[in-house]
């Protein structure tokens, strides 16, 4: 029984004229009357008594008519949820958050995301940014929010959320609080807070390599494993750490933001693999480049070709 057979026969049902069905489906009236007689065929039974001057449903015809009903909702349902998925109105969305990734536009965008499409499942994780890019590149995460220093995450796209560069964060009691800028071979001497190097390893490294040209290695005073306690300990007077210059979002009273000279870029990017990206994925992205349009942060999408 095919699905042309089951709407030819509701029409018929509906019109009971074989001439009124035919404009109704907008084919032949001699295909409508091809057609019942092959679905009389396959289901063994006449569903129609048919005279010159009338049409009339018979007792199987008359039993038919509800299941072929339901069927014909119940495919119309799929269909439409079918078309909602394809959309990214339905479905789900697995999004990755580093540490700074959490201090950009996308949680706003998150917020708008869930009240234009409450029907999507939204999954956020939060893992270093060499455990997003993993994840990313092995299908168990969507979009990633990363530290970016490079233009290439083959075979991963990208598209800059934050533009950003590294800055000293200081105590407002050190002698440095009250320097515009200062050059980076002036922190030789100085105790270092990191965060621990794997929640972003890309920072870590870019900064260390940064400071290798200056003549030094950083004096790693303390590992720590969340930002605001990063803070806390350099309010404090412990030592120094160098961050993105977003991190001051957290408006932490006890400490200063410094400029480093030369100047090292820290962007956030997000970053997902372009033939696993979901239509829920797309959807977001979309809402986020409308997000990045109408403020400050942002910039150009890029990935490996």
């Amino acid at each position: 029984m095919e699905l042309r057979h089951v709407r030819t026969f509701l029409a018929l049902v509906e019109e009971l004229h074989f001439g009124r069905a035919a404009r109704r489906l907008r084919v032949a009236q001699s295909a409508v009357s091809q057609t019942i007689r092959a679905l009389e065929e396959d289901v063994g039974a006449q569903l129609f008594a048919r005279t010159k001057r009338s049409v009339a449903l018979t007792p199987a015809g008359r039993e038919l008519v509800g299941p072929a009903r339901r069927a014909i909702d119940e495919l119309e349902r799929a269909a439409a949820a079918a078309r909602r998925a394809s959309a990214g109105d339905t479905g789900q969305l697995v999004l990755g958050l580093s540490l700074s990734g959490s201090l950009t536009a996308v949680p706003r965008v998150v917020a708008k995301f869930q009240r234009e499409r409450p029907h999507v499942h939204l999954h956020i994780q939060s893992r270093s940014s060499a455990e997003l890019l993993e994840a990313i590149r092995d299908g168990q995460c969507d979009i990633g929010l990363v530290p970016a220093f490079k233009d290439e995450f083959a075979p991963l796209a990208a598209q800059i959320v934050q533009n950003a560069v590294l800055v000293a964060f200081v105590s407002k009691r050190h002698a440095l609080a009250k320097r515009a800028s200062i050059d980076l071979k002036e922190l030789a001497e100085e105790p270092f807070i990191f965060l621990e190097q794997a929640r972003e390893p890309e920072i870590r490294l870019r900064f260390w390599r940064r400071c290798a040209e200056a003549g030094f290695a950083p004096k790693v005073l303390l590992e720590i494993e969340q930002l605001d306690a990063l803070l806390a300990f350099v309010a404090a007077g412990v030592g120094i750490a160098c961050a993105p210059s977003f991190v001051g979002q957290l408006h932490h009273r006890g400490i200063v933001a410094v400029r480093l000279r030369p100047a090292m870029r820290a962007h956030i990017s997000a970053v997902w693999h372009p033939k696993r990206l979901p239509a829920t994925g797309q959807r977001f992205l979309e809402l986020l480049r409308v997000e990045l349009a109408g403020g400050a942060a942002g910039g150009g999408e890029h990935g490996a070709k």
